[in-house]
Formats: structure tokens, sequence, C-alpha cells
């Protein structure tokens, strides 16, 4: 592995890291077409861009099964529900408020 340069080649705290993909030829060949089309300024900026967003749904995903057996759990429910109708007063209070003044 290479030594991580700047983005800017400077000496920024966000790094690049260097390294090496062994693509399919089609996928790459796909790529370089969206690249030519204009889809971004080179095949790195798609895959850059492609990985960060494949991450970010990785993390979106990690949270919501994190969080999917609450829709099944009983106490939870009871919970929630106990929350909702002791500030539903307040919360339509907050509606009313918003639709005569709105921002």
């Amino acid at each position: 592995m290479r030594r991580p340069t700047s983005l800017s080649g400077g000496t920024k705290s966000t790094c690049k890291v260097q390294t090496t993909l062994r693509l399919p030829r089609q996928l790459y060949e796909r790529a370089k077409l969206l690249v030519e089309n204009g889809v971004k300024g080179s095949v790195n900026d798609l895959m850059v861009h492609a990985l960060a967003t494949y991450v970010r749904v990785m993390d979106r995903k990690a949270i919501d099964d994190a969080f999917r057996p609450m829709a099944s759990d009983k106490r939870y429910q009871r919970e929630a529900l106990r929350f909702t109708q002791l500030f539903s007063a307040t919360d339509a209070e907050t509606i009313e408020t918003r639709r005569a003044r709105p921002d």
C-alpha cells in the first residue's frame, strides 16, 4: 500500500489512499461509458462515488437492522404509545401554532 496523500496534495487531514482494483472487463467498460457520457469526470470519481454510496446504504441498513426488533417488542410498543398519549396535547398545540404562523 502506498503512503496516503491529501485530497489537495497538501497537509489536509482528509487523505486519499491509492489502491488497485481488479474489475470484470464488462463492468469497467460500462463504467468508462458512463464517464464518456458525462456522469462523472473519471472512472476513479465514479468508483469513489459508487463505493461511498454503497457504504452509506450499508450503514443505514445496519441502523435499520438494529432497530427492527423494536417493531415486535410489546414492552417498547406500550411505552411508545404511552409517550404518544402523554404528549398528544402539546403536539396538537404545536401543529396549530405552526398553521397559524408559517415560517
